[in-house]
Order: structure tokens, then sequence, then C-alpha cells
């Protein structure tokens, strides 16, 4: 019986004192913050990566700068970007496991959701389901991206990124990888700001057009910026095989 009653409880998030459980909205608050770290991240982790655009020495300035180059009298320490990616793995691992609380636990809630969605058609329960499946395959892609840049976050260069790119055959691994982060990242992003933003208006057709302006805005930040990326992996790939 007693089991049953904290089943119940985990579904209606109410206790049997009929007192609302604050944990669950608690970790919902924790996902967005690590999310909307992440996202941030994200979009400045394109910039940098992207500068190759303008040349090597672009890109060897904005790694100084990194490292803390223009406090510590033009030499950055390494350290700085392994203390970055430790801090950021561990937003990844935290965020990855918030996250999972919303994934299907099993086989028939998964296909409660699929009828549901088919049935819907609404536009933000299919971002919803492309978020679920672009974050299943970030936490192993971004996860494996995270750990080589960990293990190499002390020899950061133009030469050796060329390099990992071209003989460690990692350019099409790199490809999709940024694919899968911008969409999620785009996705979750417009989720956390409709979330959390108060966007109300008079009417619920003006509530709709904000939606869908925050909606266009975040995603044409990404897709911007993912394009530009795009185009800086093969950069990285032509300056790769040129070595």
């Amino acid at each position: 019986m007693q089991n049953d009653e904290v089943v119940i409880e985990s579904y209606l998030k109410v206790t049997s004192e009929r007192k609302k459980r604050k944990n669950p909205a608690r970790w919902d608050m924790l996902q967005s913050i690590t999310g909307a770290i992440l996202a941030i991240f994200i979009l400045f982790h394109m910039c940098f990566t992207s500068s190759i655009l303008l040349g090597t020495e672009a890109f060897e300035a904005v790694v100084g700068f990194s490292e803390g180059s223009f406090i510590f009298g033009g030499h950055g320490i390494p350290l700085l970007t392994t203390l970055v990616v430790l801090v950021i793995s561990v937003v990844f691992v935290a965020h990855a496991f918030l996250a999972m609380r919303k994934f299907p636990a099993n086989f028939q809630q998964f296909m409660i959701f699929k009828t549901h969605k088919c049935l819907m058609k609404h536009c933000d329960t299919t971002l919803w389901w492309i978020q679920f499946l672009t974050g299943f395959a970030l936490f192993f892609l971004g996860g494996a991206h995270l750990i080589t840049i960990l293990f190499n976050s002390t020899s950061i260069n133009a030469i050796t990124s060329a390099s990992r790119f071209v003989e460690g055959n990692l350019a099409e691994f790199y490809l999709v990888l940024l694919v899968v982060m911008v969409l999620h990242a785009s996705i979750g992003l417009y989720r956390v700001i409709i979330k959390w933003v108060p966007l109300e208006a008079p009417t619920t057709a003006q509530s709709n057009v904000k939606r869908k302006n925050v909606k266009v805005a975040v995603f044409a930040v990404f897709i911007v910026l993912g394009v530009i990326a795009f185009i800086a992996d093969f950069t990285w790939i032509a300056l790769g095989k040129s070595l």
C-alpha cells in the first residue's frame, strides 16, 4: 500500500498530506539552468572553432585569449582550459541525468508519447521529440568529445586540432556532432525561454506571435553559427590534409 502511494505521489507530485512536492520543480529549474549554460557555451564554442576561417593565426589568438593570455602578459595557461572542460563536463553530466527524468521509462510510455505526438501534430511536441532523440545521441557523442578535449586540453592549437580531424578519422564524427548539437541546443534554449521568461500578452494570438518570434530568433542564431561552423569543419579537414 505504501509503495502504491509513492507511485501515485510521483505522478501527481503531491504528498498524502496534499502538499505539493518541491523537488520536481527544483529539478526542472536545475535542468533549465544547466541546459542554458551548455547552450550558451555551445554558441561561444562554435565561434571559437570557426575562427579558423580567418586563418591559423586568428585561431591561435583565440586559444591564447581563452587561456588568459590577456591577463598573464601574453602567455596563456593551458590549465585554465582544462578547468573549463572539467566544469562543462560536470554541467553536461548533471544536465543529462536531470533530463533523463523526462525520458520514457519503458516501451509502453514510449508508445504512448509517440501516439500522442502523432495525434496532436503540434510543433512544440515534435520539437521535444527531436530534442529527446538528439539528447540521447548527444550524451554519447558529446561525452566522447569532452573526454577527447580533456585529455588534450594542454596542447590545443591549429596543428593538433587539424591533425585530430584527419589522422584520427574524426571528420565525419565532428560533422554529425555539430548537427546533433545545434538541433538539441537550439530547441532546448527555446524551450527554456518560453518556460521561464514571461511572454504573456493581452490576447492568445499575441502570445503565440511572441513565442514564434522567440523561436525564429533562437533558431536563426544557431543555424547561422551552425552553418559557419559547418564550413569551418571543412576548413579543418583541408588544413589537416595539407599537413
